[in-house]
């Protein structure tokens, strides 16, 4: 049954809707600044006629490199639960921004691995965010941007020919930062390019493409 349950959510991460956390930093932290972060959220589903997301955990640190670079490193709990480790690793760096207008441009180049302990099958997935922000005062920051998945194998769960490389999924988020938390919401369109029927569960996207994702992020700063 373990097994069974592994395999389940390994297809779970390996098909159509990878992304199961937001953007881990926005914008970068101050050099030597450190954080801890955790999240909940995932794709839309219809659950016995009501919409709810799929519960995905995970935890992160990060530290500032300098005032333009910061690295993270996660873990994502949920998969662990199932029998799976997985696992983002990368920097947001800041691309520009204009202290004028407090609006600012940042990339968050990734690496994702999963690998199973009951099968031992792994996954690698690079991943890019690209995310335009503007700071509202001194605490609140709204941002929108482009999470880039990129699969590198070309046969999907099942022995089905992989018939995309690269996923784009918008997204557009809020975060409120009081003294040394942060609290954010990020809502993004996973994969609208993609059909999300038939599948496992039943996705909710506009017109069956995709689904909408909603995550929920917690961050503690020191």
């Amino acid at each position: 049954m373990i097994k069974k349950h592994s395999s389940l959510f390994l297809f779970l991460v390996t098909s159509l809707l990878f992304a199961c956390a937001p953007s881990r930093i926005i914008k970068p932290l101050a050099k030597g600044e450190q954080a801890i972060g955790a999240n909940i959220g995932g794709p839309l589903i219809n659950f016995g006629g009501l919409p709810i997301f799929i519960p995905y955990t995970s935890a992160f640190y990060a530290k500032g490199l300098n005032d333009k670079t910061t690295a993270f490193g996660s873990l994502h709990l949920t998969a662990l639960s199932f029998g799976v480790f997985q696992t983002d690793i990368g920097i947001c760096r800041e691309l520009w921004y204009n202290p004028k207008n407090k609006l600012g441009l940042s990339a968050n180049p990734a690496i994702n691995f999963a690998l199973d302990r009951w099968e031992w099958k792994a996954k690698l997935w690079p991943q890019l965010d690209m995310n335009l922000h503007k700071e509202f005062g001194s605490n609140k920051l709204l941002y929108l941007g482009l999470c880039n998945w990129f699969e590198l194998s070309r046969i999907r769960p099942h022995g089905e020919v992989q018939p995309k490389n690269w996923f784009m999924s918008p997204q557009v988020g809020f975060q409120y930062s009081p003294k040394k938390w942060t609290y954010g919401i990020e809502s993004k369109w996973v994969a609208p390019g993609v059909n999300n029927q038939p599948n496992v569960v039943d996705y909710l996207g506009p017109n069956h493409k995709g689904a909408i994702g909603v995550y929920f992020q917690f961050i503690r700063r020191f």
